[in-house]
């Protein structure tokens, strides 16, 4: 490991992204934990998990995107990059955070992130190969997808799954062997990627067969009113709940009320939600996907399903209702998977190992910038000074018309 002292700077575009940010907050307060410095950045003001961040200690420094343009919000996350003085800049999400990296002095390792198996994830980190030292990826798959592609051949790419806080044994609940299976669907309450309208059908199947349960839905998005409306069940003794949004620090709770973890995705990168599920010891049921999926999950740790065979799902389900001993063995084989490989403090070590610690010479940091055009931007004159200066005025127009 680098003795050299770091200071881990953490670029996002946006804080209000259930894993991604989730990711940071454990990350960097594991760094801080260990006595380094870790700030995280943002170029928006919304931050659902500021409690969090702050009981770990976490600086954030975040920019109003209803105040300010695009430009505006670059240089005052760069004026406060060079304030901190940062040994690396990690790029955690979206073009926004990796724009950063163009204007970061030579002597800082920067680093991106590749979080999702998606054409368009692909397509935006080939943009910035050349303003990097090195690429990180949450799954084998993504990493073995990046090393392919001819923008990475002179770069590192390394494996850097998530990692997530591991229960104390005395807090974990001990579950009744003989009552109805407590199902959770934890995350985005969304048809892309997540596949929800699985749901109704699932749960047809679920109830036909006549074993009790119940089955919370907790999330929010825009297919939460057509569950709602699809997924009501008259049996007393096969029930579905729907709680909306739940609050990080309310996750512990949620998952120690329930024994399965339902993923019906069609692609992921690595779901944060079915580790710190799995962390607990819920069997995750959960779709057979290259990404991140299949290298926490086997047979020995759940039920892997083929996205395609839709039933598959209720039948994963329906067996384990009848197979408890089964079941039980699942739940712990899938807590010590995530305690050996999928904890903070191993997702720490990992980064640890990659990371520069301080540069043999001073870096310096300019005191303006002058900021160019978003590389993949459709249409570049719209972030020319002229541009700037019309955006600019709208939003204070807009600002006094509400």
């Amino acid at each position: 490991m680098n003795e050299k002292p770091h200071r881990v700077a953490l670029v996002t575009g946006v804080l209000a992204l259930g894993g991604t940010t989730t990711f940071l907050c454990n990350l960097a307060g594991e760094l801080i934990r260990r006595n380094l410095d870790a700030k995280v950045f943002s170029f928006e003001q919304d931050n659902p998990l500021a409690g969090d961040f702050a009981r770990l200690k976490i600086p954030v420094f975040t920019t109003d995107q209803r105040r300010m343009v695009f430009e505006d919000r670059l240089s005052c996350v760069l004026r406060e990059l060079a304030r901190f003085g940062p040994t690396s800049v990690v790029a955690n999400l979206s073009a926004t955070s990796f724009e950063t990296l163009r204007y970061v002095p030579r002597g800082v390792f920067r680093i991106g992130m590749a979080q999702s198996h998606d054409p368009g994830v692909y397509r935006t980190v080939r943009a910035y190969a050349p303003h990097l030292e090195a690429m990180g990826a949450v799954s084998r798959t993504i990493r073995q997808t990046l090393s392919t592609l001819p923008e990475f051949a002179r770069l590192p790419v390394h494996y850097l799954p998530y990692g997530v806080p591991m229960p104390a044994p005395e807090t974990l609940v001990a579950r009744d062997p003989g009552a109805p299976l407590r199902i959770l669907y934890l995350g985005r309450v969304q048809e892309e990627q997540k596949r929800v309208r699985l749901f109704p059908q699932i749960l047809q199947a679920l109830a036909a067969s006549g074993i009790p349960f119940h089955w919370t839905v907790a999330g929010d998005g825009p297919e939460r009113a057509f569950l709602q409306a699809a997924m009501k069940n008259p049996a007393p003794a096969q029930t579905v709940s729907f709680p909306g949004k739940v609050q990080y620090d309310d996750v512990p709770r949620v998952l120690s009320e329930h024994n399965l973890f339902l993923l019906a995705s069609d692609y992921e990168g690595l779901p944060l939600s079915l580790l710190e599920a799995m962390a607990r010891g819920l069997v995750p049921v959960v779709s057979e996907l290259p990404s991140g999926v299949c290298e926490v999950v086997d047979s020995t740790t759940g039920k892997l399903v083929p996205p395609e065979n839709v039933p598959g799902y209720a039948e994963a389900i329906i067996w384990l209702h009848s197979h408890r001993e089964e079941m039980k063995r699942l739940s712990q084989n899938a807590r010590e998977a995530v305690r050996h490989n999928f904890s903070v403090a191993a997702m720490t070590d990992r980064w640890l190992s990659i990371l520069d610690g301080a540069p043999s010479q001073a870096v310096a940091w300019p005191a303006h910038w002058k900021v160019q055009p978003i590389l993949l931007a459709a249409n570049p004159w719209w972030f020319s000074p002229p541009a700037r200066l019309a955006r600019r005025w709208l939003l204070r127009f807009c600002r006094r018309m509400k």
